[in-house]
């Protein structure tokens, strides 16, 4: 296979994914309506969460990484965002379980809906694509890995992002201003 037939495959396979992901207007709903927003991921799956916790701080939201020196407390006002392609990785399973007894609401994007960090999520956004907890019974796709589910979840979380400008009419001229300029 070339570059052009892979790519035309990798593509597909993510609209195929992402045409079926539901309750989107829910999760952002629970973003805009959240006092603070947290985020929390392991792996790639937590290099894309944090590039979502980035745009929605140019957004002009109230949103906080997980384990980061300057993260403030959290309270039953506010959201975790789980990203985890299992829902069992052990730091996300961790810090979910601790937030279910602060009281905050916790949402999980996931390709695993049935996981320890589902059993305790509010709401699950389920991305069907293959991840480590389908290995190896379940692996389907010719991606390597969780690569579709990160695509995927990189997709959702940027249109979850353009819903949020757009329901709260944020001028683009908004997201240029909160964007770091010392860089």
């Amino acid at each position: 296979m070339d570059f052009l037939q892979i790519k035309n495959k990798v593509l597909e396979s993510v609209n195929c994914a992402l045409d079926k992901v539901g309750e989107t207007d829910v999760f952002v709903d629970a973003i805009i309506s959240a006092n603070k927003v947290f985020v929390v991921g392991s792996g790639r799956s937590k290099l894309i969460i944090e590039s979502f916790a980035q745009r929605l701080k140019h957004l002009g939201l109230d949103v906080n990484i997980v384990g980061e020196i300057l993260q403030p407390p959290a309270s039953k006002a506010d959201l975790l965002i789980v990203a985890s392609g299992s829902g069992e990785s052990v730091f996300p399973v961790s810090i979910a379980q601790k937030a279910k007894k602060i009281g905050m609401k916790i949402v999980l994007i996931t390709a695993e809906r049935n996981s320890s960090i589902g059993k305790i999520s509010d709401l699950i956004i389920c991305i069907p694509a293959s991840s480590k907890a389908a290995y190896p019974k379940k692996i389907t796709g010719f991606q390597p890995l969780g690569s579709l589910f990160e695509q995927c979840l990189l997709i959702f979380c940027d249109i979850a992002a353009i819903i949020i400008q757009k329901t709260k009419n944020i001028p683009s001229e908004t997201l240029f201003e909160n964007h770091a300029n010392l860089e």
